[in-house]
This record gives structure tokens, C-alpha cells and sequence, in this order.
């Protein structure tokens, strides 16, 4: 008898502890049913990015001119130094003029003189008692005279330098008291008002740049600024060295803040490659049957959509074919999702 009540009571025991384990289990997947992982998404849409390509550029003046006296002489006076802006007509440096100013006198007291010589023998001409051989002679001594005046009076007025246009003062070469000869450089004078981008492309890139190419450009020295604007010119001969090829693209500097030498990093992209959807790399998974795949949130539950990808860009991986736009791709938290699971979007 008591054996038998020892029998049944480990019974009830062993029946008991599995019933407690059902329990649990069935608990435990009530719990995971219901689980609910919060997930980070990216929302996919079509862009124009997926051809960036990435350039080291320099910025270059808009066009630039090197200026110097077209006289001999020595310099008494410098106005302006290196970054000064400049107005058309403004005096930059001017040479010792005594030379020049006194033989512009005497030019023109010659010239005066045969004006007067001119003057008296025509009433003698008009008269007919001037031989013309005389009078054709006393003609040509005051062309002679004009032109010396106009040479002198010239040369005079090219021992004061000028600005031809509107500009920065780039490079100064003279100080006071050097002597320059006529096409020795003194300045070089900028404009940039509008700046020019240069940069060089390697050979087998060139072909996708083209007027339709849009660019954007950050400077470091600006606190990584970013202008936007298009490639304009595109140079035909390679550097023989490197085999690049020169393009740039043309911005408005009317805040001067642009200045030449500085370098940048500017991104071009070919607006006349199609549309394609671009995922963050991280979005993308591949499977132990080496496909790829991701994550997307639909009906609040997590599902699987294999993709097709194409070209890694700077913006990220190209997705061929498996999404579309308005798609709900899980960037974060993925790694906690499965099939079917129920997620909410943070």
C-alpha cells in the first residue's frame, strides 16, 4: 500500500512539473508574438546622385592681366600692395617723369613754333608769293612737330601705371626706387568677381562630363562652405603626364570670400544617368545563400525583399530592382527583426 502511494505521488509530481513547463512555453511564445522592436527606416525615393564623382579642385581667378610700364625709368611711387582692390583708372605706381616731362616741353615748344611758322607763311601762300616747294616743306616740320608732341605727351603719361579694369592686386613685383624697363612686370591685377573651378579628370571619366554635369564644391578654408553650379568648359588635350584632362565650372564671388589657390573638394553628378533608388550600405544584407536582401516595414511587421544592387556611388548602394519609391527600408535595429515580426518605427 504504501509503495502505491509513493508511485502515484512521484506521478502527480512529473505530471505537475509539465504542466508547469507547458505553461511556460506557451507563455514564452505569447510573449514573442507579441514582441514589438523598435526600428529606425529610410523611406526610398528616386535621386540623380547615384554617377557623384569625386575631384580635388582649385580655384582660379576669371582672367588675370600682368601689367608693367612701357617706359624706362625709376620708380618714385607704389600705391597699392598685394590684395588691394583696385578701379579701373586708379593709379598704381608711377616712375621718375623729369626726363619725359622735359622732353614733352620741348616737343612742344617745337610744336609751337611751327604752328607760328605755319601760320605766317600762309597768309604768303594764300597770297601767292610762297613757292609751293616752300610752302609743302614748312607743311611737313609741323606734322613732324605734332607727332613728336604726341609721342612725347605719351610717353609721359606711361610713366604713371594704370588699372585697366576692375580687380584684386595679385602679385607685386617693384618697390621704390628699382628701375624697370619698358614690359618688365609690376602687377599682376585679377578679377574675380565670378571665380573659375578648375579640375582635372582622368581620361577614362571625361567622356560623362559634359555642360549638363551639375557640381556642388565645398572649401575647407571657409569652414567646408558648399556652392553649387555647372561645368561650363571642358578641355580637349590631356596633360601628357598625369592624362587628365582640365574642366571647370564657374562661380558668382561677389562677397570676394573665393580666392584663387584655394583648394576644394568638388562633386560632379551626371544628371543624364536614370534615376535609381540609393540605400545606405548597412541597409543592405546578404544571405547564407549569398543573396542580397532587406528589411522592410510593412503592415507594422518586418519583412524580407530580396534586391538586385548595382554600383557602390558616395551616396551609397545602387538598388536595381526590389523596391520601389514610398518603400519603408529598415536602417536600424534590423539586426533584432525576423520574418513576420511585429516592429514600430521610431
Amino acid at each position: 500500500m504504501v509503495r502505491d502511494l509513493r508511485l502515484l505521488c512521484r506521478y502527480m509530481t512529473v505530471v505537475a512539473g509539465i504542466l508547469v513547463l507547458g505553461g511556460c512555453a506557451s507563455r514564452g511564445e505569447i510573449n514573442r508574438a507579441d514582441r514589438v522592436i523598435p526600428v529606425e527606416v529610410m523611406t526610398v525615393n528616386e535621386n540623380l546622385q547615384t554617377s557623384s564623382r569625386d575631384y580635388v579642385g582649385v580655384i582660379e581667378e576669371e582672367s588675370s592681366s600682368a601689367l608693367s610700364f612701357q617706359v624706362q625709368g625709376n620708380v618714385v611711387e607704389v600705391f597699392v600692395g598685394e590684395g588691394e582692390r583696385v578701379k579701373e583708372g586708379q593709379v598704381l605706381a608711377k616712375l621718375n617723369d623729369d626726363n619725359l616731362q622735359s622732353t614733352y616741353n620741348a616737343a612742344k615748344a617745337s610744336l609751337k613754333q611751327a604752328e607760328d611758322a605755319m601760320e605766317r607763311l600762309q597768309k604768303l601762300y594764300d597770297n601767292q608769293s610762297l613757292p609751293e616747294m616752300k610752302y609743302v616743306e614748312v607743311q611737313s616740320k609741323l606734322e613732324q612737330a605734332r607727332s613728336m608732341e604726341e609721342v612725347a605727351l605719351k610717353n609721359l603719361n606711361e610713366s604713371r601705371l594704370t588699372a585697366p579694369f576692375d580687380g584684386v592686386i595679385g602679385k607685386r613685383y617693384v618697390e621704390v626706387g628699382e628701375n624697370v624697363m619698358p614690359g618688365q612686370m609690376v602687377f599682376t591685377l585679377l578679377k574675380i568677381d565670378r571665380v573659375k573651378v578648375k579640375i582635372s579628370v582622368p581620361e577614362n571619366e571625361i567622356a560623362g562630363i559634359n555642360g549638363n554635369c551639375q557640381a556642388s564644391m565645398s572649401v575647407g578654408a571657409l569652414g567646408n562652405k558648399t556652392f553649387t553650379g555647372s561645368i561650363s568648359e571642358k578641355g580637349i588635350v590631356a596633360n601628357p603626364v598625369s592624362h587628365t584632362y582640365d574642366a571647370r565650372m564657374v562661380l558668382s564671388n561677389v562677397s570676394r570670400e573665393l580666392m584663387p589657390g584655394m583648394v576644394c573638394r568638388v562633386q560632379v553628378h551626371d544628371n543624364t544617368v536614370p534615376s535609381s533608388i540609393v540605400l545606405p550600405n548597412n541597409a543592405v544584407q546578404i544571405s547564407d545563400r549569398n543573396e542580397r536582401f532587406v528589411w522592410c516595414v510593412r503592415e507594422g511587421k518586418a519583412v524580407k525583399v530580396p534586391v538586385v544592387t548595382g554600383d557602390l556611388t558616395a551616396t551609397g548602394l545602387i538598388v536595381k530592382d526590389g523596391l520601389t519609391a514610398g518603400d519603408q527600408v529598415i536602417t536600424g535595429g534590423y539586426q533584432k527583426v525576423s520574418e513576420g515580426m511585429k516592429v514600430k518605427v521610431q
